[in-house]
C-alpha cells in the first residue's frame, strides 16, 4: 500500500503524544497513614477493573479515528495497479461551417478513425465551435461513438483556442496525451487569439474538407426609410444570386445580383417608414457553402422623440411656456421631442411606471412636490434619467435639497445684474454647438441669477461676467442634473428672446436624455441569459432582438494540417512525472479514502456508545 500525499501519515503519528506523555507523568500516590481505613475494605475491586478496561477501550477507539482520518487525508492507492496507458482526445468541429450533410459525415468518420486507432487509450470525444464541450467522458470506445452518432452543426463560429484549451484541462495529468482536431481547417478559427497547447501533448490535424464557394449575407441595416444589405460572394467564380427582403413580415422586390469571385455589393431597399424587424435571404447556386449565413435579420433601433417632462408649479401656470416652445421647434422632420407639462402636486402623484416612458424632467418649480416627489426623482437618476433645474422664484433651494438629498444642502443667495452668460468649459456638450458662436451668449443680460458655492459635488460649465456660476452640473449619481442658476420664463433675463435659446434647450434635452445604448443585435455566440444559440427574432425584456451567424464564419480561405500545427503556439508544459501520474490515476479508480473516513465514523459511534456506557 502507497500513499498519494504520505505527510498526512506525520498528523496521524501525533495522536501517540498524549499516550506518552500519561505513561511518563503518572503519579503514584505516597501512603498516608489514615485511621478509618477499615471503612474503605468493602469497595468493589472488579467495578475498578472494569472502568479501566473501558478506558483503555475508549482511548484506542479515539486514537484509531484519528489514525484513520490522516490515514484517509494521505490518499492510500495500491501501488501494483497500473494507470491506462494515456489518453486521447478527438475535438470534432460543429461551427455551422460543418453544415453540409457530406462534410459532417467526413467528420465523423475521421473522428471514428481516430477513436479505434487509440490504441485502448483512455477515448475523450469533445465538440467545439466559438466553445468546447465534452459530450463523452466516459473514456470507453463504444461511449465515444455514441456522441459521434449524434454530434450535428451548429451556428456558432469556429474558434480553435476554445478546443485547444479544453483538451489541455483534460490532458494535465494524462501519460502520453495527444489531440485528434477534426475540421474543415478555416484560417478565420485563428482570428481569436490564444490558440496554445502545453509542449506534451501529441497534436494530431484531420481535414474534413472545406467549401470552395459560398454564398452569405454578411450585414444588414435599417436607415431610415431603407433597409440596406451586404452581399458576399466568397468564391473564386462569378455568381448570380436573388436577394429578397421582408420588412416587418411584408416582402419587398427581389433583386437579382450579379456577383463577382470574391466581391461584396451593398444593395438598398426601399422599405416602409418605421419599419421595426428585416430579414433578408440570399439564394442562388452556392456550390458546397454553409447554409446558416445566406440569412441576416436586423432590428431596427428605436426612432421614438426623447421625452421631457417640465414640472411647471401650480396648476394652469405658464411656467414652461419658452421651454416648451423651444424643445418643439420643427425641424426637417418634424419636431425632435416630445414635451408636456404637469403641476407639482399633480407630479408628486405619479409612480415610477409613469415615468418609465421619460427620458428628462424640467423642474421649473417646487410648489406642490412632496416626499414623493423626492421618491420619484431619486429614483429617476438612478435610473440613468436627467433632471434639468432652472432657478427662479417659484424654485426653493432648501426644498431641492431635500428632493434630491443633497449634502450639503444647496445654499442660494439673489444677485442683482449677474451679467452676461460666458462659456466657461465648451467641451461640455449642452455648450460645445456654440463654439464658433459663443459672441452670441454675451447679448443676453441676466438681471438676477442665484449664487451658489460651485463645491460640493458642482461642476461648473458656465459663468457670468460677475464671476457667479451660470450653468453646473451635479455629480455622483447615475443619472445627471443641470442647474442654470436663473429662469427660463423672462422673469430674471431676456434668454428667451434670443434665438441661442432653442440651441440651448434642445442641446440640454439631448444632453439629459442621452443613456446608455441598449443592443438590439447580437452574434449567436453572445447572445442574452435564456436566448436560444440560434439565428432569428427572439423577444427579451419586452422588445425585440435579432440573433445572427458570425460573418467571419462565412470566409471559406483555409489552412492545411501542417500550417495549423505551424499556428499554434507551444508552451512549457507543467506536467508531473509518470510515476506521478500514474499514482494519481489510480489513486482516483480506487477511493480507498472513501473507506477509511467510513471506518472513522464507525469508531466514533463506537467511542460514543462506549462512553455514554461510563
Amino acid at each position: 500500500m502507497s500513499f498519494l500525499t504520505p505527510l498526512y501519515l506525520i498528523g496521524g503519528a501525533l495522536v501517540l503524544l498524549p499516550v506518552v506523555l500519561h505513561l511518563l507523568r503518572r503519579d503514584v500516590a505516597p501512603p498516608v497513614p489514615f485511621t478509618a481505613v477499615h471503612l474503605l475494605r468493602g469497595t468493589p475491586v472488579a467495578r475498578t477493573r472494569r472502568r479501566h478496561l473501558r478506558d483503555l477501550l475508549l482511548l484506542a477507539t479515539r486514537v484509531a479515528a484519528l489514525l484513520l482520518l490522516a490515514g484517509s487525508f494521505a490518499r492510500p492507492y495500491r501501488a501494483a495497479v497500473a494507470a491506462p496507458a494515456g489518453t486521447t482526445v478527438v475535438a470534432v468541429d460543429r461551427s455551422f461551417s460543418m453544415g453540409p450533410p457530406a462534410r459532417m459525415a467526413r467528420a465523423r468518420e475521421l473522428a471514428q478513425q481516430a477513436i479505434d486507432g487509440a490504441r485502448g487509450d483512455r477515448v475523450v470525444v469533445v465538440a467545439f465551435d466559438d466553445r468546447a464541450e465534452v459530450v463523452s467522458a466516459s473514456g470507453t470506445v463504444a461511449d465515444a461513438h455514441a456522441a459521434l452518432a449524434s454530434m450535428q452543426a451548429g451556428y456558432g463560429a469556429t474558434v480553435y483556442a476554445a478546443a485547444l484549451d479544453k483538451a489541455a484541462d483534460l490532458l494535465v495529468d494524462a501519460d502520453g496525451g495527444r489531440l485528434v482536431i477534426v475540421s474543415d481547417l478555416q484560417r478565420s478559427g485563428f482570428d481569436q487569439s490564444g490558440a496554445t497547447l502545453p509542449d506534451g501533448i501529441d497534436l494530431r490535424v484531420l481535414d474534413a474538407g472545406g467549401a470552395t464557394a459560398n454564398l452569405s449575407v454578411s450585414s444588414a441595416t435599417i436607415d431610415h426609410r431603407r433597409v440596406i444589405v451586404t452581399a458576399r460572394n466568397g468564391g473564386p467564380a462569378p455568381r448570380t444570386a436573388v436577394l429578397s427582403v421582408a420588412a416587418d413580415g411584408r416582402d419587398l422586390p427581389a433583386r437579382r445580383l450579379e456577383l463577382q469571385g470574391n466581391d461584396t455589393v451593398d444593395v438598398a431597399f426601399e422599405a416602409p417608414a418605421d419599419v421595426r424587424a428585416v430579414r433578408a435571404r440570399l439564394s442562388g447556386d452556392a456550390a458546397d457553402g454553409p447554409t446558416a449565413d445566406d440569412e441576416r435579420y436586423a432590428v431596427g433601433e428605436s426612432r421614438s422623440r426623447p421625452r421631457m417632462l417640465i414640472v411647471s408649479g401650480a396648476p394652469g401656470s405658464k411656467n414652461g411656456f419658452y421651454l416648451s416652445r423651444a424643445l418643439l421647434a420643427e425641424g426637417d422632420e418634424g419636431p425632435d421631442f416630445d414635451v408636456r407639462s404637469v403641476s407639482g402636486v399633480a407630479f408628486s402623484a405619479m409612480s415610477d411606471a409613469d415615468l418609465h416612458n421619460d427620458q428628462a424632467i424640467a423642474l421649473l418649480s417646487t410648489r406642490g412636490l412632496d416626499r414623493h416627489a423626492g421618491e420619484r426623482l431619486r429614483h429617476f437618476l438612478q435610473t440613468g434619467g436627467g433632471v434639468f433645474v432652472a432657478a427662479a422664484p417659484d424654485v426653493d433651494a432648501a426644498v431641492l435639497s431635500v428632493l434630491f438629498d443633497w449634502t450639503p444642502p444647496l445654499a442660494s443667495d439673489e444677485v442683482a445684474d449677474a451679467g452676461v452668460l460666458a462659456a466657461t468649459d465648451l467641451r461640455h456638450p449642452v455648450l460645445r454647438p456654440f463654439a464658433q458662436v459663443a459672441a452670441n451668449l454675451g447679448q443676453i443680460t441676466f438681471d438676477r441669477a442665484w449664487r451658489i458655492d460651485p463645491g460640493a459635488g458642482w461642476q461648473v460649465a458656465a459663468r457670468f461676467t460677475n464671476g457667479d456660476v451660470a450653468l453646473a452640473e451635479r455629480t455622483g449619481t447615475r443619472g445627471r442634473v443641470l442647474l442654470l442658476t436663473s429662469d427660463v420664463d423672462r422673469r430674471w433675463n431676456d434668454f428667451p428672446l434670443h434665438a441661442s435659446f432653442v440651441a440651448f434647450a434642445q442641446e440640454t434635452a439631448r444632453y439629459l436624455s442621452a443613456r446608455a445604448p441598449v443592443p438590439a443585435t447580437f452574434l449567436v455566440a453572445d447572445v442574452p441569459p435564456g436566448i436560444a444559440a440560434r439565428p432569428g427574432f427572439y423577444e427579451h425584456d419586452a422588445r425585440t432582438i435579432a440573433v445572427n451567424v458570425d460573418p467571419r464564419e462565412s470566409r471559406i480561405e483555409r489552412v492545411t494540417p501542417q500550417e495549423f500545427r505551424s499556428l499554434v503556439t507551444r508552451t512549457a508544459a507543467q506536467v508531473r512525472p509518470q510515476a506521478a501520474r500514474q499514482a494519481a490515476e489510480a489513486e482516483r479508480r480506487e477511493h480507498y479514502w472513501q473507506y477509511g473516513l467510513m471506518l472513522m465514523l464507525a469508531t466514533l459511534v463506537v467511542e460514543a456508545f462506549v462512553g455514554a456506557r461510563g
